[in-house]
């Protein structure tokens, strides 16, 4: 390649799979190929995206295969996934239910498909059609085309029709006479001198970040490990995205300590992507020159000139392979059209208007699972420029935080609680940064790190320079003082903030409940709880929610929310029952009698329809038999429906947030509780013997 002709993209392509030319003879083996390529230790390889985990997973797969060593690729598609979820529900809904199952069929799959390649090869073929393996082998390869897709068929054939998750879950080793194959598998290598080297990339394809989702690919993790701790002669190396690396970290309280020194951390700092960029262009222009910086200088004008230059370049991007490639096959394609064959700033000014469009939807792609509105948040910042303070921030987030047509996305930031905490979750995710007054740097974490102290109101915020373009601030080009701050961590503990930040609000508001004596002395207290319970379980559902609205009227309803939905269950309420206001009648103790379905029922009428909640303490969300069943019974024929809600029901729900992607699950279960009251309590059924209480 000699010049810039019909060369869209000059120095490689930045999907991996259409960069195979550049891989082949511009790959630039930094630190962490080393580490992989010539070490055991590390299995586990967690990067953002366009860090290289792709590009590795096919240059070890070349070196490798050039070394005489048996290479198998696992590379999942989207469809396959979604069908192998279904599967693994079957044994459960838990994490630990799910992983187990995954895990002990995902080693099963690798030692199939191995078993398949060998099959493939002269010195192995007698071998294996002469061992155990050969039997569930040819089973094997008739159950799809693909090792998901035979793995999915593998795990519902082990099921036994009528037998429990947990029979299932116990039994599938040995239906799948797993130990015996392994043991098996690892001698036929040894004795053949073979070592297979199994690479799993992908696994983003189809994730779906609830319960299911993170549990199959922690199952596939534990598999793997499995697998190559079990054996003498295999080795896998998975490669993972790091926001899924996250998920698990924080739902499998185990993962830290049983992987934790087998996970390598893709990193890149500004002299290895020099290096690599420099390779590139000698491939490119045809350059036969050793010194970097004189490679470098031949392609960019005296404003580039240098490693400073080249630093200003990278200001632009996260520091990521991806993004620097992107940025300077534009910027040539720019310098093309001008009739340049060197670059200047205004090449890369306008490369860096387009990809930060690029950027900004690949941070809400990433992010929106656990922060719904990043994108919406982020926008309320741009007015005040690339630079604000913690107050103004604060006050275009409080703004954002009133708006209540979006359901999720007020949900959450109700949830995270306080403007402060939004600009936290912002922080974790390099959004912005924070002006660190010992250094002078303006410090961005892109890995999810807390802030190490609060925000004060004067505090400094930058808004990372590569999004600038896409929100319409007007500072194409950082200047070089800004530039010079920017500091971004990436040699950190990860952590999810935004999900702990969710965790913890949640989990704050449960253990106050805790709190809370039985009883008129803290009755205030648990109304107020209440209160606070509804306005998150029915965030965007029910607004203007209010505390003793009336508290001097003769009916004195405790709390009252209107109904302004417009699908779900609260929709079903207000067409049902004619209740655009709904009444929360509050009760600091356990046992209901008719005279608090009484009074909550005195309250009804007019715009409050014929429905009202009954909050009480009561252990037990069933109604009992006697009292409470006769009670709802007696106002039920009447048409009017008053419906317990218990504390512990509540904090149920509660639960359920912790997880954006289980927000309509909170109407299914208020619907289900709606739904026995009418199918059964109505009609004397169900119902629990209730001990007297307070």
């Amino acid at each position: 390649m000699s010049s810039l002709e019909n060369k869209g993209n000059l120095l490689g392509d930045v999907r991996a799979e259409h960069d195979h030319n550049m891989l082949d003879t511009a790959f630039y083996d930094w630190q962490d190929y080393k580490i992989l390529a010539e070490a055991d230790g590390r299995f586990l390889v967690v990067g953002r995206r366009g860090t290289g985990k792709s590009a590795l997973t096919y240059r070890l797969m070349k070196d490798w295969k050039a070394q005489k060593n048996f290479v198998i690729v696992v590379a999942p598609n989207e469809e396959d996934v979604f069908g192998l979820r279904a599967a693994a529900a079957k044994y459960g809904q838990t994490l630990t239910r799910i992983r187990s199952a995954i895990k002990t069929g995902w080693r099963y799959a690798l030692i199939m498909e191995l078993g398949c390649a060998l099959e493939q090869y002269y010195k192995t073929q007698n071998m294996i059609s002469a061992s155990a393996l050969n039997a569930p082998l040819k089973k094997w390869k008739g159950l799809g085309d693909n090792i998901v897709s035979r793995l999915k068929k593998t795990l519902n054939d082990a099921i036994i029709p009528g037998e429990s998750a947990e029979e299932s879950i116990s039994e599938l080793a040995t239906r799948l006479n797993l130990n015996s194959l392994t043991c098996d598998l690892d001698e036929l290598l040894r004795v053949a001198g073979k070592r297979v080297m199994i690479l799993i990339d992908r696994l983003d394809e189809g994730y779906e970040s609830d319960e299911v989702g993170i549990g199959i690919v922690d199952g596939i993790i534990y598999g793997s490990d499995d697998l190559r701790t079990k054996t003498s002669n295999i080795r896998t190396i998975l490669f993972l995205r790091d926001n899924i690396f996250r998920a698990i970290q924080i739902s499998d309280q185990d993962f830290s300590r049983n992987v934790e020194g087998s996970v390598l951390r893709l990193h890149w700092d500004v002299q290895e992507l020099f290096y690599l960029v420099c390779k590139r262009i000698r491939q490119a222009f045809s350059i036969d020159v050793e010194s970097d910086v004189k490679v470098w200088n031949s392609v960019t004008a005296n404003e580039l000139h240098g490693r400073e230059g080249f630093k200003s370049c990278l200001k632009l991007t996260l520091y990521r392979p991806r993004d620097l490639i992107s940025l300077l096959n534009t910027a040539f394609y720019n310098a093309k059209k001008q009739g340049r064959k060197v670059l200047i700033v205004d090449d890369l000014d306008a490369s860096a208007n387009h990809i930060s469009e690029i950027r900004f939807d690949d941070l809400r792609k990433e992010y929106s699972s656990v922060f719904p509105g990043i994108d919406d948040v982020a926008k309320s910042l741009a007015p005040f420029g690339p630079s604000l303070n913690v107050f103004q921030a604060s006050s275009a987030i409080e703004k954002i935080m009133q708006n209540d047509e979006n359901p999720l996305v007020y949900q959450h930031l109700k949830i995270l609680g306080t403007a402060q905490e939004v600009l936290k979750a912002l922080y974790g995710v390099g959004f912005i940064g924070m002006a660190d007054k010992t250094s002078g740097n303006i410090v961005f974490s892109h890995d999810g790190k807390k802030p190490e102290r609060l925000f004060d109101q004067n505090s400094m915020l930058l808004i990372h320079p590569c999004y600038w373009s896409a929100l319409g601030i007007k500072k194409g080009f950082p200047d070089q003082n800004i530039s010079e701050q920017i500091y971004d961590e990436y040699d950190i503990t990860i952590s999810s903030e935004v999900k702990e930040q969710r965790d913890l609000s949640i989990g704050g508001m449960i253990a106050e409940l805790g709190k809370i004596e039985l009883g008129n002395e803290d009755a205030s207290q648990f109304e107020d709880w209440a209160k606070r319970a509804i306005e998150l379980i029915s965030a965007g559902k029910l607004t203007n929610i209010q505390l003793k609205p009336n508290g001097n009227g003769s009916a004195r309803r405790d709390i009252v929310g209107t109904n302004m939905a417009t699908e779900g269950f609260w929709r079903r309420i207000r067409e049902d029952y004619s209740s655009r206001q709904i009444i929360f009648e509050v009760k600091n103790f356990e046992k209901m009698s008719v005279n608090e379905y009484r009074q909550c029922a005195s309250y009804l009428g007019n715009e409050y329809g014929r429905f009202a909640f009954l909050i009480c303490r009561d252990t037990q969300k069933e109604l009992s038999k006697g009292g409470e069943m006769e009670a709802f019974r007696e106002f039920y024929n009447k048409n009017e429906v008053v419906v317990k809600l218990t504390a512990s029901f509540l904090v149920s729900l509660l639960s359920k947030l912790r997880s954006p992607q289980k927000f309509d699950t909170l109407d299914d279960a208020l619907t289900k509780h709606i739904d026995n009251h009418i199918r059964l309590y109505a009609n004397g059924q169900g119902g629990v013997v209730k001990k007297k209480g307070r």
